[in-house]
Order: C-alpha cells, then structure tokens, then sequence
C-alpha cells in the first residue's frame, strides 16, 4: 500500500509539473507572439523589413540576433527605437525572437547587376563574413542579402565610432564612403 502510495504521489506530483509547464509555455507563447507583433511593425511579419533602413531578420544568426538584443538592452548598442523595444526583454524573450526570427526563410536577394568595385572591396569582409556574406560563426552576422541602405548605415556608423565594435570600427575607418556604399550594396545582392 505504501509503495502504491507513493507512486501514485510521483505519478501526480509529474502530471502537474506538466500542466504547470504547459500553462507557463502557453503564456509565453501568447507574450512571444505580442513581442512579434510589435516587432513586425519595422521588421514585417516575415522578418523582412519594410524601410531599406532597418534589417532583415528572417534567417539571420540566432546567436548575433540575442547579442544585438541583450547590447541594445544593456545600452551596449544604442538606437533610439531597439533599445526602448529591449529594455525590458528577459534573457527567455530574446532568446525566443532570435530563435524565431533565425528559422523565418530570408528574402530572396535584391538582385541587378553586380556590384563590381563592392566584390573588389569585400576582401576586407570575408575572413569573418564569407565570401558570399555568410559567416561560420553565429556571433557575427549574415550580410547576404541584407539590405544595401542598412549596411551602408551600419559600415558608416562603425567608421565614425558612434557603434562600436573594436574590429569594426578598425576595418570601416579603413573604407571610403564610396567604397562602403559599394561593399552594402554587393552583399545585399549576394543570395541568403
């Protein structure tokens, strides 16, 4: 009887740890998908930006997607908008959108005829970027297919020191304008 007992006692004490977790991933879900919603605004329901100067998300580098997240909360990183948006994301959240937005299908690149001069500039880019945009490690970002104008924004924003990034800022102080305008514009016609 007692042996009875306390299986029965096991057997339900894991039963409702089970509801109880169900009920906390359901009321995560239901906070995930408010914290989307809010993030469609600027990045699309898809993770495809609807301003040439916001990113793409869609299939973008979990790891680097949480980073930027948690620098944008911490003051790290700082954007007027990102960083209200990510003050008050637990580790959970960002975690959760950063996955989410990793396995969204990325947007087909914009295309046109290549962009000579920015082929000829990514030389400087590809020992962490790859080649083609995409890099072996999760922590830095994929560029191909990004769009043009936020990576011009972003190369610019590293060479005058208002992001920092201590490789970054060394390899975008190195770039004209014209050749940072031309590297944007190659990787974000580089297929995703």
């Amino acid at each position: 009887m007692r042996e009875t007992m306390k299986k029965l006692t096991l057997s339900t004490l894991v039963a409702f740890g089970a509801l109880l977790a169900s009920s906390f991933s359901l009321a995560d879900t239901s906070k995930l998908n408010t914290l989307l919603t809010t993030c469609a605004t600027c990045h699309g329901s898809e993770g495809v930006s609807i301003n040439p100067q916001w990113p793409n998300l869609a299939g973008q580098n979990d790891k680097y997607l949480a980073d930027q997240l948690r620098a944008y909360r911490s003051g790290q990183r700082v954007n007027a908008l990102m960083s209200g948006q990510a003050k008050n994301l637990s580790d959970t959240q960002i975690d959760a959108l950063a996955k989410h937005y990793s396995a969204l299908t990325p947007e087909p690149a914009a295309g046109g005829e290549l962009n000579q001069a920015g082929a000829h500039v990514r030389g400087r880019c590809i020992s962490c970027h790859g080649i083609e945009g995409k890099p072996v490690n999760a922590e830095w970002p994929i560029l191909a297919g990004q769009k043009a104008a936020y990576l011009r924004e972003q190369l610019m924003a590293f060479k005058s020191g208002t992001r920092k990034g201590s490789l970054m800022n060394v390899v975008a102080a190195e770039l004209s304008d014209t050749q940072i305008a031309n590297v944007a514009e190659y990787f974000s016609q580089q297929q995703p």
